[in-house]
């Protein structure tokens, strides 16, 4: 009987998951935007210099999805907020060129649009497990891709209807195209740089708009599932758990050792204990930036082994042992201190050799961890707290202000000003360049420094900059005049477009405008 039973439920779930989906026209209009948009994300987002073009394609997709489930949203506050942290992380890729802020902030706001997409359409999500469900539902609706496509294209007979009315009406607005589009580039400098770059190279855009017609694929098997109740939930199950002796030793012994560790940080500030410093006397610089990164791994690891511990730990109704809870709470405090300590410790050395964005970047990141570390403590006592939402919202937040305050601009800055103070000696002129678009505008200042070395090495790495890094297509007998280099810039497209890529192209041409004899391949380039 069981075995029967069992048999059906298995056939009639894969009924469910082969069942072409009832289409309306709302269905139909968001798979051809959803077609459209992809294909635009591809070609100026992706592929398009991750810049202006990333931030429209994102708002465009993210509107979208909303318009689509608005019929069937629900207002919940997470939701809501998530989607707003998704849009503003999007924006970081017009406020800032570092790559690493660039690349976290799409995944951060990527991974924020599921939540919202999710809760607008199920509900909120209260436990850490099912905030986690959110992120495997997403990626099972991939199975829906086929159903998804046969639907579309051999549905019902009014969603072919609709389908072939959609295509007829595209194919009647290409001759209007072929003659507006010429007026168009006639008119705008812009546009026909925009043009330019979408027909120039063929064969690159061709596989461009192939690769968006792909994710279209996922755009619109994951916006029919959702929207159509056919998503696969990540099942809940309590774990049988490890017995409890085997974690209480393991955590023990880690956790004395970091007591011996505590202990031995006393001979910083007490006299009794200066004999377990190693011989001869630790400089103010070598404590500084000494053992930095390595409690970076150590925070990275506890925060692993609290996890793990607490999930697998064996629960009597549901709760874990008193005894995890004190070893596994240590833990977190011991990690909050050392996460104190290399902050404490990366301020001086910053103050003591300057400011990269490494160093800035990495104390965000110990920032980040500090409150996750917080948030740990809360979960083992109040079971409400929602480790996974806190650290994705956290994450969204930092990286936020990470790209809006752009950590390149602010090392740039800090450098040029410590160096121009002459609290540092010397300034790192390459180091400046490698900041990218941020570095330009101190670098063309550093061409009137009065050290000689630091004024022609700031004209060279200028130079290198505008051939290699602004206009890839000048020659020896380039016109290099500011009035000539605009022209140049104009057809470029509007996708590559950021704030402080205009700001690094302006003072090119204020560089170029008092200096109108500068001539890149005198710089040895």
């Amino acid at each position: 009987m069981d075995a029967n039973t069992n048999t059906i439920v298995n056939n009639t779930q894969n009924s469910k998951n082969t069942t072409l989906f009832s289409l309306e026209k709302t269905d139909i209009a968001f798979a051809i935007c959803a077609i459209a948009f992809s294909v635009f994300t591809a070609v100026f987002g992706i592929c398009g210099g991750y810049a202006l073009g990333y931030l429209i394609s994102c708002m465009l997709v993210f509107v979208l999805f909303v318009i689509y489930f608005i019929k069937n949203a629900k207002a919940k506050f997470l939701p809501i907020f998530s989607g707003i942290l998704a849009i503003a992380n999007a924006a970081v890729f017009v406020c800032t060129s570092n790559s690493g802020v660039r690349f976290f902030g799409a995944l951060a706001s990527f991974l924020l649009a599921i939540v919202c997409f999710d809760g607008l359409v199920v509900g909120r999500s209260k436990g850490n497990r099912e905030t986690l469900g959110i992120f495997y539902t997403a990626i099972a609706t991939i199975s829906n891709i086929g159903v998804s496509l046969k639907s579309l294209l051999v549905g019902k007979e009014d969603d072919k209807k609709l389908v072939a009315k959609a295509l007829v009406g595209i194919a009647l607005a290409i001759p209007v195209l072929f003659v507006v589009i010429p007026l168009l580039i006639s008119s705008d400098d812009a546009f026909r740089g925009m043009m330019n770059n979408i027909f120039g190279d063929a064969a690159k855009n061709i596989f461009k708009v192939i690769f968006g017609l792909i994710l279209s694929i996922f755009v619109i098997s994951y916006g029919f599932s959702l929207k159509k109740g056919r998503v696969s939930r990540a099942k809940k199950g309590e774990l049988p758990g490890v017995e409890n002796v085997y974690l209480i030793s393991f955590l023990t012994a880690i956790n004395l050792c970091y007591m011996l560790y505590l202990f031995s940080q006393l001979a910083y500030f007490f006299s009794a204990f200066k004999g377990f410093l190693p011989n001869g006397d630790i400089t103010y610089a070598e404590y500084a930036r000494k053992g930095f990164f390595e409690m970076c791994t150590i925070a990275v690891i506890n925060l692993v082994l609290v996890f793990i511990s607490l999930l697998i730990a064996k629960k009597n109704n549901g709760k874990v042992s008193n005894t995890i809870k004190c070893l596994a709470t240590f833990m977190a405090v011991f990690t909050l201190i050392i996460i104190t300590t290399a902050i404490s410790k990366m301020v001086m050395y910053i103050d003591t050799y300057g400011m990269t964005v490494l160093r800035l970047t990495t104390s965000a990141f110990m920032v980040f961890l500090a409150i996750v570390f917080i948030s740990v403590i809360l979960r083992i006592f109040i079971l409400k707290i929602n480790i996974v939402n806190t650290s994705l919202i956290t994450a969204g937040c930092i990286l936020l202000i990470l790209g809006t305050l752009n950590v390149n601009a602010v090392c740039a800055k800090y450098n040029y000003e410590s160096y121009v103070s002459q609290r540092l000696r010397t300034i790192d002129i390459n180091a400046l360049y490698e900041l990218g678009d941020e570095g330009v505008p101190y670098i063309v200042k550093l061409t009137e420094d009065k050290d000689y070395f630091v004024s022609e090495s700031a004209k060279k790495y200028l130079a290198r900059a505008i051939v290699y890094n602004y206009f890839e297509d000048l020659f020896e007998d380039s016109d290099l005049s500011a009035s000539s280099l605009k022209e140049k810039e104009k057809e470029k497209g509007f996708e590559r477009f950021s704030i402080p890529k205009a700001i690094a192209y302006e003072s090119i041409y204020q560089f170029l405008e008092q200096n109108p004899n500068f001539s890149y391949y005198t710089q040895g380039l």
